[in-house]
């Protein structure tokens, strides 16, 4: 057996191990670049700590009114759910992705079992699920490209190399060839069990709800994104750093590309990276470029991770006590 038949008859093994591998390479990448960058973490601690509560308050509210945004979408692909389910499917699924590598794929298994006990059908399920993966990724993607290119245009990137935001955006892309690569199989596979019949219903389903939500779906999609830049312009402002929102919301229309298939759980690492490499190309402190990024990831990524544990849990109690007088 040659070594590449030997990589293809343990294609399953090669990437689990290459998942592993993943999350101390993204560590060591992210320690080196910014190290060399003249970041200290230290440093980038005392002036997180150095905001004052006041900002507190008013970064927890767009945080959750970016969930809003979020819970928009997943109505529109979803009519018939409450706007306060959609919430709880959000958190829920975020949870699971910014706990685990590949999350985003284990996060559908909760978001299925959530979706199928409040009574919808199997085939609403999979429509849902296609039809909001198709608009996040062209959103994130599409978004982010259009965010790289004004960057690089006519922002910092103009007026200098850039290298790094060159860099985080080359391993972006990379990190989604890989899973393309490794998924390849499987999803030819999956396609190939579920065409015929299946496609074509999904095809009406998910033209009933563009035709239905089109409008909201657009615009939820795009106020998810304002929202963001909002948080990680407030962030910044905490920190005494000034810079033209435009700036701020392409920062956040890089990461989201970059981060469009994490291998790490939410990205960790290369959403930081990104975001960190775009503001000191921009000529902010890289004291003060880093804690913002990691400010900025605290609501986005740590905070989602609690908050989503206990509105699964909380799903769990209540679908259990609901289900007890049936089994009785």
């Amino acid at each position: 057996m040659n070594p590449w038949q030997f990589v293809v008859a343990h294609r399953r093994h090669a990437g689990n191990a290459l998942l592993v591998l993943t999350i101390p390479a993204m560590i060591y990448l992210v320690v080196r670049t910014i190290s060399q960058m003249g970041a200290g973490w230290s440093e980038a601690g005392h002036t997180l700590l150095s905001v004052e509560m006041l900002w507190i308050p008013a970064l927890t509210f767009f945080w959750w009114a970016g969930h809003c945004a979020r819970a928009g979408q997943v109505t529109a692909c979803l009519p018939g759910l409450s706007l306060g389910k959609a919430l709880s499917l959000c958190f829920a699924g975020s949870a699971v992705a910014n706990s685990l590598p590949l999350g985003g794929a284990l996060s559908f298994g909760v978001s299925a079992a959530m979706i199928k006990s409040w009574g919808f059908s199997a085939r609403a399920m999979t429509s849902y699920f296609t039809l909001n993966q198709i608009y996040t990724v062209l959103l994130r993607v599409l978004f982010g490209a259009i965010s790289l290119t004004w960057f690089m245009a006519y922002g910092p990137g103009a007026q200098i190399g850039s290298t790094p935001v060159w860099a985080s955006a080359a391993t972006g892309g990379l990190l989604v060839l890989v899973c393309l690569v490794l998924a390849r199989g499987q999803v030819t596979a999956w396609a190939g069990r579920r065409v015929g019949a299946l496609l074509n219903a999904l095809r009406e389903d998910m033209g009933v709800a563009l035709r239905r939500s089109w409008v909201q779906l657009v615009l939820s999609g795009l106020c998810y994104m304002l929202l963001l830049g909002i948080l990680l312009h407030l962030c910044l402002l905490g920190l005494g750093v000034h810079q033209s929102f435009l700036l701020i919301l392409a920062v956040v229309g890089i990461e989201r590309m970059v981060t469009t298939v994490p291998l790490t759980p939410g990205g960790a690492g290369a959403a930081e990276l990104t975001i960190f490499t775009c503001l000191t190309a921009a000529g902010v402190e890289p004291a003060k470029a880093l804690a913002g990024a990691l400010l900025y990831r605290f609501f986005t990524f740590l905070l989602e991770i609690p908050v989503g544990a206990a509105v699964i849990v909380g799903w769990r109690v209540r679908h259990h006590l609901t289900a007890r007088p049936a089994t009785a």
